[in-house]
């Protein structure tokens, strides 16, 4: 089981799988397979191709903005949601 709760709030029922694919990405999985953990996820199947898009897009913007002086980690979860956005595109 998965769950990203770091900023609860409310949103498409896909959000969650969406903020899951950049953690499974950072974590070593590449785009596809990350989104094929999302996929079972029945919201995920519902959602509209251009939305995860600019989903991933903002996920990119918001993690390089986060690393600015931050731990490293946070470099890799950048990393990763930046692949993300390029495998979106």
């Amino acid at each position: 089981m998965l769950v990203d709760w770091a900023w609860p709030t409310r949103a498409a029922a896909w959000i969650d799988a969406a903020c899951w694919v950049v953690w499974l990405i950072a974590s070593g999985h590449t785009p596809a397979p990350a989104e094929r953990w999302a996929a079972a996820v029945p919201a995920w199947k519902r959602a509209d191709e251009r939305a995860l898009g600019v989903f991933a897009a903002v996920q990119a913007r918001l993690w390089a903005g986060i690393t600015t002086g931050a731990a490293p980690w946070s470099r890799q979860v950048a990393e990763a949601a930046a692949r993300w956005q390029e495998h979106r595109l």
